[in-house]
């Protein structure tokens, strides 16, 4: 009897063995994969924004902006826009969150945008929005060549291609240019007839002016600056370009002495922009505004 109790004991002792100390160790988890680090690029306001993941839910508060959320292929993410918004024809099935001048504050929250695109210069709205969380970017390209720039901040700040839109661009941009002859026309850009605006040095048209092969009539160093009859009459401008066939008309028939002997006046050059839109946004776009400038500077 005892020689069988110590035989079972055995078996017993060894598959307590088995169930303490020679068990395989259990597997160990998968590692988490590393979360994408943030997003930081540094905006047309020289301001470092960051966001956590790319942007999913964008307002729009210029039409170059959407202009340029459509052209690299994300205009889905767009939650809000301008009334002014209206290109791509796609742009104007975004819901409106109102003008930036002034803007709407409890649409532009309501919307729950994670990116809000905005001009340079309109800081205190810039900081309203902020402080109710939201993260703000100034788009403001004040060259042509800037434009490619934004592009590609835009798409790193949506996760998206923005390099092959932005080299397109500069493609397109060195195609489309003039190179300016020994004595280039002098252009005055009319931005506003009433009182009399005109786009001076260091503005996004001059640099366009001068890509399409002139230079701006205009001196200073005001970029938009308010312009007296007497003072352009002294500009002496060869091409006067103008927004649409009315004003074109309307600066021929001006009264001052001295108007009608104005170059530009008296040999016909008062052009009419076919689409003001292409001049005044700096977006995508304004390939077509160079290639029009150009083509008329030039024939």
């Amino acid at each position: 009897m005892r020689r069988s109790i110590r035989s079972l004991a055995l078996p017993l002792v060894a598959l307590v063995a088995l169930a303490c100390g020679d068990r395989a160790p259990p597997p160990e988890a998968a590692p988490e994969p590393p979360s994408a680090p943030p997003i930081t690029v540094v905006d047309d306001a020289g301001r470092t924004v960051r966001l956590p993941r790319a942007a999913r839910r964008v307002v729009s508060l210029a039409p170059s902006h959407t202009e340029i959320v459509f052209a690299l292929g994300a205009g889905d993410r767009l939650v809000g826009r301008t009334p002014a918004c209206d290109f791509p024809p796609a742009a104007r099935a975004v819901p409106p969150v109102g003008a930036l001048f002034p803007p709407d504050y409890e649409r532009i929250i309501g919307a729950a945008p994670d990116l809000v695109l905005m001009l340079d210069g309109q800081i205190d709205v810039r900081r309203r929005l902020e402080a109710q969380g939201l993260t703000v970017a100034v788009v403001q390209p004040r060259t042509l060549a800037a434009v490619a720039g934004a592009m590609r901040r835009v798409g790193r700040l949506l996760g998206v291609d923005g390099e092959g839109p932005a080299a397109r661009f500069e493609a397109g941009l060195a195609a489309a240019g003039r190179a300016a002859g020994s004595d280039p026309p002098r252009v005055f850009y009319e931005v506003g007839p009433d009182p009399l605006f005109g786009a001076g040095p260091g503005s996004f048209i001059d640099d366009l002016i001068r890509r399409a092969g002139g230079r701006n009539a205009l001196g200073g160093d005001a970029e938009w600056p308010q312009v007296s009859t007497e003072q352009l009459i002294a500009a002496v401008p060869d091409v006067i370009v103008v927004g649409g066939a009315a004003r074109r008309d309307a600066v021929k028939a001006r009264p001052p002495a001295g108007w009608q002997a104005l170059p530009a006046v008296r040999g016909g050059r008062v052009l009419a922009v076919p689409d003001p839109d292409l001049f005044n946004r700096p977006g995508p776009r304004v390939l077509d505004a160079l290639r029009w400038l150009a083509d008329a500077l030039h024939r």
